[in-house]
This record gives C-alpha cells, structure tokens and sequence, in this order.
C-alpha cells in the first residue's frame, strides 16, 4: 500500500513540474489546507471516486480554491498511474457542483470610487505609477511587473505584453510566459501616456519599467505592504462580509467594464484583456443590467399615460386591467 502523503512528498517536482508559478503555489496551499488533511495518510489504492466529490463538497473556501485542491490530487493519481500503483484517477468523474453565475462587474470599482482611489494612493512614485498601469491596461500584476521601456510602442500607442514575473515557490524571481502564453497589444490610453513617458525616463530599453523605489520587481505583497493596501481598501469600495473585500485583481475587472462602457466590441476586449475564450469576456458586458435598464425606460414610458397615479402608489382607486387596456 502506498499512501497520498508518501507520492507527494517522493515525486513532488514532478506533480509541480509544467504548471505556471502562480498554479504551482496555489497547488501548495491546497496540499496544506485540504488534500493533506483529509487524504495524507490514506492508502492511494483505497480512494474512490465517491470520496473525493465528498471531500471537494466539504471543503470549505471558494469553488475556485477547492478545484485546485481536488486538481492537485488528481496530479498525484496520475503519477501513481505511471508508477502501476492504480489503474485509474479517482478525480475523473467527480461532478461539479451548481454555482451561481459569476458577475465580475460587480467587481469592479466605478469612476467616483477611481477617485477615491487615486486619492489614497501616494501623489508620486513607483507605487502610484504601478497601480495606474494596472487600472489604465487592464493588464495582470505580473504582467505589469515584468514590463520593459522596449515594450512601448510610441507609433502606434499600444504595449506589448509577453511575459509574466511572479515569485516562485522558494520566493526566487521568475520570469515566464503570459497566463494565456500568448503576445497580446493593449492600448496606451493618452492620459496614461504621461506616466509610462515618467517610468521609462532614462532607463535602458531593457530594464523595468515600472520597478520598486529599489529597483526590484513589484509583487501583490509588497505593493500592499508599500501602500498599507489592507487598511485603505475599504475606503475605496466595501462588499459584504461572506465577499472577498477589493483585491488588485479588481483593477482588471475595473479595465474590462471601462473597455465596454468606451463602446469596444467584446473580441477587441478578448484580445486586448487575453482571454482563453469569448464566453470570459461577455460576462463584462453586463448585457444583463443594460436589458434592465432599457426595460425600466420602456415600460415607464409605456405606464406614464395610462396610469394617471394609480400605479404611482396613489390614494386612488386603483385600475383593473381592462381599465390600462392590458
């Protein structure tokens, strides 16, 4: 018998091998909060299919979170499969729970919360400039990180985004491909212009161009250290107490609904955010609240000359529908 623990802990760089930084950490703080307590110490050959949807249903944290736990697990079933241990993955097939559609547009911070932002934020600086790119490219922390003044395009006012800088497991600096691994352009809006022309004055084509006050990379804790980023987040934009409150990752939302509201076309956002498919991408277009919003016109309108205050919550009698011809 050979159990969970015993495979992770002898064929760990490869079940971590292949996968982005970001993944691989991820897949490390699913091992301690949730595959290794529940399945550390069970003999591998004995997990069935059953168990593993048990357990991703008991898990507590997002559904995010817990498909990375019942991922990694499944990682190491399939190296158990290559070393004869089992025959078949146990994660195959577990059924995915029913969820609520996610809204990322909720997310999202409007233009008087922009201001409030910039306001809390320091007037100069590395820090400022680094959140400024984020909420004017719609680009990912990293993917802001890892930019070089060689990446701006002057002549046609747009960014070449092609690399990531993330820190690995041990903390090292890592450089790699986009989420995505793939090149993409984003627009250089012209009042961010200004700030990239500041970041890059004189810097080597291939420096950094949006660094630490140090020279280093920026990273998400860092940055919120720099900016006591907890204790100001919420002057910015509240959710409730069962949400997660504002992470960086919001800027990048923030960008997508401005990319619509700007009047873009869903597959320039696609290509300009870098998402895998164009169903991602709709879920910014709020199509839902804009079909609400034309309702409320057109049924106000429809309602004005018929109602006369009945419906307006009046003392009057109020009308049948044969009275509204309805």
């Amino acid at each position: 018998m050979t159990t969970v623990v015993e495979l992770y802990e002898r064929y760990r760089p490869l079940i971590l091998s292949n996968i982005a930084p970001g993944t691989g950490r991820a897949y490390t703080y699913a091992w301690g909060r949730r595959v290794g307590p529940t399945f550390a110490t069970r003999d591998i050959e004995q997990i069935s299919t059953l168990e593993v949807e048990l357990a991703v249903a008991s898990w507590s944290g997002a559904y995010s979170t817990r498909v990375d736990a019942r991922s990694l697990l499944s990682r190491i079933c399939r190296t158990a499969i290559k070393g004869g241990i089992i025959p078949t993955d146990p994660c195959v097939g577990v059924e995915r729970p029913r969820t609520h559609d996610s809204d990322p547009t909720s997310r999202a911070v409007n233009l008087g919360q922009i201001q409030s932002l910039l306001k809390a934020l320091p007037q100069s600086g590395p820090y400022r400039r680094f959140v400024l790119a984020m909420l004017y490219t719609g680009c990912r922390l990293g993917e802001i990180a890892a930019l070089r003044p060689a990446d701006i395009d002057w002549a046609t006012n747009t960014i070449n985004i092609s690399r990531t800088a993330s820190p690995g497991l041990t903390g090292q600096l890592l450089i790699g491909p986009t989420k995505g691994r793939r090149v993409r352009a984003v627009p250089l809006a012209a009042p961010f212009a200004p700030i990239v022309r500041e970041a890059a004055a004189g810097k080597d084509p291939f420096e950094w161009l949006f660094p630490g006050p140090r020279g280093g990379t920026i990273n998400s804790k860092n940055l919120s250290r720099a900016l006591d980023w907890f204790t100001i987040r919420e002057s910015i934009k509240r959710f409730p107490q069962d949400e997660e409150q504002l992470h960086w990752h919001d800027l990048r939302h923030t960008a997508a609904v401005m990319l619509f509201r700007a009047g873009l076309s869903a597959p320039d956002v696609q290509a300009i955010l870098g998402h895998s498919s164009l169903a991602v991408t709709q879920l910014y277009a709020n199509t839902r609240n804009d079909a609400a919003k034309r309702g409320a016109v057109a049924l106000s309108d429809f309602y004005a000359p018929k109602s006369r205050g009945q419906l307006e919550g009046g003392e009057e009698a109020a009308q049948t529908a044969s009275d509204l011809d309805i």
